[in-house]
């Protein structure tokens, strides 16, 4: 089982969560301090929300889900090219939980400061 924070489309509600609900193990709400959220979009047919290094906390989920869901999910991210996946610790009410997450690598001059950390599940 792997441990994945997500903060935007994969969490519950969201446009993507459906590539995960059925293999789906457990869910914990949790957040990681030292990044930021933005609102992107471009570069998709929906909006979507991109996490990088800096001063704040973002919000979102810890999915508990099954190891070979990850390239699943490194294809929906463009893993390397548009996000990299990387190793965040996240404060969870059960303590902290090292899972996996995706940074964005793409380009912010465009995209939406979100300092509260949060981005909304805004479907069309």
């Amino acid at each position: 089982m792997v441990r994945l924070f997500v903060y935007g489309t994969l969490k519950r509600g969201g446009r993507n969560h459906g590539l995960v609900a059925d293999r789906l193990q457990g869910v914990i709400p949790g957040f990681v301090e030292g990044y930021r959220l933005f609102h992107l979009e471009k570069g998709r047919p929906y909006p979507y929300p991109g996490m990088v290094p800096g001063p704040g906390r973002v919000y979102g989920e810890v999915l508990l889900l099954p190891e070979e869901v990850l390239p699943l999910i490194d294809d929906l991210e463009d893993e390397g090219v548009e996000y990299q996946r990387r190793r965040v610790t996240v404060q969870t009410e059960k303590g902290p939980l090292e899972a996996w997450t995706y940074l964005y690598l793409g380009d912010l001059s465009q995209a939406v400061p979100l300092p509260e950390g949060v981005w909304p599940i805004v479907e069309p």
